[in-house]
């Protein structure tokens, strides 16, 4: 069975209760999620999260589910379509019926419908490129309309962050979607009033354009598909006779009738070069979303510690546990990750503590390292080597009752490149993290340069 392809909403609801999920007592998150794992069919780790996810709303609801609101993104699709092609068909229809004398310019046509179109693909397509790559897309504007609305609809700009490169899909997904639609609201347009109305194609620039510019243009142009359909061509004969001079009081029937053969060629450029990219961009952004999204919901700060849960068994024995949990840390700390650096900051943990926190446990020996304890020149000398390894996920141990440090920040923006970074508070014996140091410490990572950074409670398992 296929992993399932979450929704945005999905991914914030689930990063939403993960958070939430960090103030609920080891213990009772491990009975819980076991229970849920018992229950859950899906072999992958993002179905698992996704099932986890409707369980405990469920839960949290007490088994009523919450009324989803009208304005979803569902309804907002639909209400986009429906104006995307009020829009196309208004589009096309206003150029047509404002060209005077019934004269269309084939020049102006070619810009507005197929030129501009085909640059707002191409601008997609490097986004697009680029995410799949994983390399920062860049803002198409410095004032960009979509992240103006997305801080007011996004719980926390945290989560724009996160999911950042979801975000952007889901919006070149819907444009692209959308263009197409615009498009066929555009040439269904053109046929309507082309049956119903008498125009004519004409061509003609302030620029001194030969008539053997527009012949290689056009043959240019129609190079993909005048092999098998030449009547989608432009033939020497028409560009000679659609020449046109504003100087000129009045055209013969004959020269009208000609006029009109540059239809097949104008509809042939908007559907090659305007609706197809955007065809194939949706289908290809609906690939790179699925796969970014499911992605993304395995890496949400607290994801790991719930599939965790749910993958463990639990042990319950109370005489015997030290002795049934030994081969768990064992296997654990066998299954060594060397994607992972632990940063121990200011000796926040003992050596010999590593083994109490199963969440530590799959950080090679050999990738943990002390630091926070010299001038910052010298940890940056000591930690060149380290830098220049390449690391998936970046653990910083420190002690909660202290306040974030600048020399923390300055030593964490070495780590570049580095997609994901968790801050685990260490409390102090037998208390819990305040409220307020947690708060301190969230402030302090939003400010850090990962893609991915999460603030933990680190808790004994």
């Amino acid at each position: 069975m296929p992993a399932p392809t979450p929704k945005l909403t999905d991914i914030f609801r689930l990063a939403s209760m993960l958070e939430q999920d960090k103030a609920t007592p080891v213990q009772a998150a491990r009975e819980r999620d076991h229970a849920i794992a018992r229950e859950c069919a899906r072999g992958d780790d993002t179905g698992r999260l996704l099932y986890w996810l409707q369980a405990v709303s469920l839960q949290s609801a007490d088994g009523r589910s919450a009324p989803e609101p009208w304005l979803n993104e569902a309804s907002a699709a639909l209400l986009g379509r429906i104006v995307a092609l009020g829009f196309g068909f208004a589009g096309m229809a206003t150029f047509l019926l404002a060209s005077g004398r019934g004269l269309v310019n084939v020049f102006m046509f070619l810009l507005l419908f197929v030129l501009v179109q085909l640059l707002l693909c191409l601008v997609a397509a490097v986004v697009m490129t680029r995410i799949a790559s994983g390399h920062q897309a860049p803002a198409a504007l410095p004032l960009n309309p979509s992240r103006l609305l997305l801080a007011r609809t996004l719980p926390d700009r945290r989560y724009l962050r996160e999911a950042e490169s979801v975000v952007r899909l889901v919006l070149l997904r819907y444009g692209q979607e959308l263009g197409a639609l615009f498009t066929l609201g555009a040439v269904t347009a053109f046929f309507l009033l082309l049956a119903l109305s008498d125009f004519t194609f004409v061509w003609g620039s302030t620029f001194d354009l030969s008539d053997s510019w527009v012949e290689d243009m056009t043959a240019f142009l129609a190079a993909p598909w005048s092999a098998w359909l030449p009547q989608a061509t432009v033939s020497a004969e028409l560009v000679f006779a659609s020449r046109f001079h504003p100087a000129i009081a009045a055209l013969s029937p004959a020269d009208i009738s000609a006029m009109r053969g540059w239809w097949p060629f104008l509809i042939m450029c908007v559907l090659s070069y305007a609706l197809l990219p955007r065809l194939l961009l949706w289908l290809f952004s609906l690939l790179l979303y699925r796969r970014q999204a499911q992605a993304l919901v395995a890496r949400l700060p607290g994801s790991e510690r719930v599939l965790a849960r749910m993958k463990s068994p639990l042990v319950t024995t109370q005489g015997a546990a030290s002795a049934e949990r030994q081969p768990v840390a064992d296997a654990n700390r066998a299954a060594t990750d060397p994607g992972l650096v632990l940063l121990n900051w200011a000796n926040a943990l003992r050596p010999e503590e590593l083994a109490r926190y199963e969440v530590l446990a799959a950080v090679d020996p050999a990738n943990s390292i002390s630091v926070g304890l010299g001038a910052l020149p010298e940890e940056r000398q000591r930690l060149a080597a380290v830098y220049g390894r390449r690391f998936d996920h970046v653990m910083v141990a420190v002690k909660s009752w202290e306040p974030p440090l600048a020399d923390l920040a300055d030593l964490l923006a070495g780590f570049e490149g580095v997609p994901r970074c968790t801050l685990f508070l260490l409390p102090l014996p037998h208390k819990q993290v305040p409220a307020a140091r947690l708060g301190d410490w969230q402030l302090f990572a939003r400010g850090l340069a990962f893609p991915l950074v999460d603030v933990q409670a680190l808790e004994a398992e």
